[in-house]
């Protein structure tokens, strides 16, 4: 009895280890309740403090794994469908603005071919044509913590308007366009010098967009340049108010050398009064020169003042400047008078008007005078490639016309323009 009662308690004992482990091997063999099937009897008892197992010391002790930081998604590209810049004007130059990186490398091209027709004294008309490069531009720009510099070549005729032998002929050569260097000190200022973009002509043409068209009559009519060496300090206002800038150059634009011991000083405004609503691309802009010409040291001082609208799909404005000072002759008062628009109703199609009125001499009487019209009708083919065709009609008065030949014209122009 005695071995019958051992041998039945070992057989016991030997049943329920044999139980256990078997258990075990079932649950780790058993489907977890994320792959569970939908008939599978109740769902799975909670796991609480005293049924969670334990991990031994060492793993219990393992620091938690770090998150894996999420990749931001990459800027859309952009496409030959959006549309301009809001409540700002578009780069003086735009060539290697384009790209992404801290160096990038562009060019930007004009290439055009004209028909004008010109009407001559007692209506005698003749007419020329030509193909032309109006702006071929090679940059180079780099931007760093807060540093940044810019180098723009630009192709022009070696010889000066109304000569006829230049280098090589008339060769085209390379000549600076610009070539500075910037630091932003603080958030919303930044200092420049070197060949540095003008604060006038710049903005009224990148708010227009339409510089393959033509220039600002500006600088068409020899009153403002649009770049010159200096030094440039600019600030812009807080929540898109706009900007404040001053600036002092030698005075003869980018093309010629200083002449004078006198400079000129240029500050300019552009004030955007509701940035934040529909009118966010409203604004008032203003700027005075301060300076001379020539060896004479003739007196160039300029005052302007006018409306922008720099929207997305329509862009316009108008403004009036008054001339102390033409060329060489510091007695001499200009006024011009312009309005220009730009719009794009659908993606891609670009339409755009401007009316000019210059009067060279305001003492004089009678008036030389010029108004010229010009309209355009563009299309943008790709992002980097830009066509149109433009007519322009330009009528002088009769003293203008005499003391400016050829002045009295039309002119057919087909466009296209390539920029990266």
């Amino acid at each position: 009895m005695i071995r019958l009662s051992l041998a039945s308690a070992l057989a016991l004992f030997v049943f329920v280890l044999g139980a256990r482990a078997a258990a075990a091997a079932d649950d780790g063999n058993a489907p977890s309740s994320a792959t569970r099937l939908a008939g599978d009897a109740g769902p799975e008892p909670p796991v609480t403090a005293a049924t969670e197992p334990t991990q031994p010391a060492a793993e219990a002790t393992q620091p938690a794994a770090e998150p894996v930081p999420r990749t931001a998604e990459p800027a859309p590209r952009p496409t030959a469908e959006d549309g301009a810049p809001i409540g700002h004007a578009a780069p003086p130059t735009e060539a290697a603005t384009h790209g992404a990186g801290p160096v990038r490398a562009g060019l930007e091209v004009f290439a055009q071919y004209s028909y004008r027709n010109l009407v001559g004294p007692g209506n005698n008309q003749t007419w020329f044509h030509a193909f032309d490069v109006p702006r071929a531009h090679a940059a180079l720009e780099g931007e760093l913590d807060g540093a940044r510099g810019r180098v723009v070549l630009e192709a022009t005729r070696s010889a000066s308007e109304g000569s006829l032998l230049g280098v090589a002929g008339d060769s085209l050569v390379l000549r600076i366009r610009e070539a500075y260097g910037a630091y932003r000190v603080v958030a919303p200022l930044e200092l420049s010098a070197g060949v540095i973009p003008t604060l006038t002509v710049p903005n009224l043409d990148g708010t227009w967009m339409l510089r393959p068209v033509a220039p600002s009559a500006l600088e068409a009519s020899g009153l403002m340049s649009a770049a010159d060496l200096g030094a440039k300090a600019r600030v812009d206002l807080p929540r898109g108010f706009g900007w404040l800038a001053a600036a002092a150059y030698n005075g003869d634009g980018y093309t010629n050398r200083e002449l004078n011991r006198g400079k000129t000083f240029e500050g300019a405004a552009e004030v955007h009064p509701l940035p934040n609503g529909a009118l966010r691309p409203l604004g008032v802009f203003g700027s005075y020169v301060a300076g001379s010409t020539g060896t004479s040291l003739a007196r160039a001082d300029r005052v302007t003042g006018g409306l922008v609208w720099q929207g997305s799909r329509v862009r316009g404005g108008a403004y009036f400047t008054h001339a102390w000072g033409v060329a060489q002759l510091g007695t001499q008062r200009a006024m011009l008078a312009s309005a220009f628009v730009r719009v794009e109703p659908v993606p891609r199609l670009l339409l755009g008007a401007r009316a000019d009125h210059t009067i060279r001499d305001s003492a004089v009487s009678p008036t030389g005078a010029f108004t010229t019209v010009l309209g355009s009708v563009g299309y943008r083919v790709a992002l980097p490639v830009e066509t149109f065709l433009a007519l322009s009609r330009s009528i002088p008065t009769a003293r203008a016309q005499s003391e400016v030949p050829g002045s009295n014209a039309w002119e057919l122009r087909a466009i296209v323009r390539v920029v990266f």
